[in-house]
């Protein structure tokens, strides 16, 4: 039986630019979209993950409103280090730096 584990988030930010933020990931996997973008494939010969955005939202913050959207990320029969990789890479696409 083919092992599944799944990682959610909530992240703010619009599925535009998720997407956007996503680019330099083809560096490392291709990918496809599907479902006009809310569902991202990717599969190679060491990973298989699947993300899907849920639906975009708002969260408030005192005055301050920004966007929120929940993302699946689900691994399916990749090893413990090929995952770790993947998120390492797939977080450095939304790291902001501030000033």
């Amino acid at each position: 039986m083919e092992r599944s584990t799944a990682v959610f988030r909530i992240m703010s930010i619009t599925h535009a630019e998720f997407l956007r933020s996503l680019q330099p990931l083809r560096q490392h996997y291709r990918y496809r979209l599907e479902e006009g973008g809310k569902r991202i494939v990717i599969s190679d010969r060491r990973l298989s993950v699947e993300i899907s955005l849920g639906a975009e939202g708002e969260s408030e913050l005192g005055a301050l409103k920004m966007p929120s959207t929940r993302v699946a990320l689900i691994f399916r029969g990749s090893d413990s280090s090929e995952m770790e990789r993947f998120r390492s890479r797939f977080d450095l696409c939304f790291r902001r730096g501030g000033g």
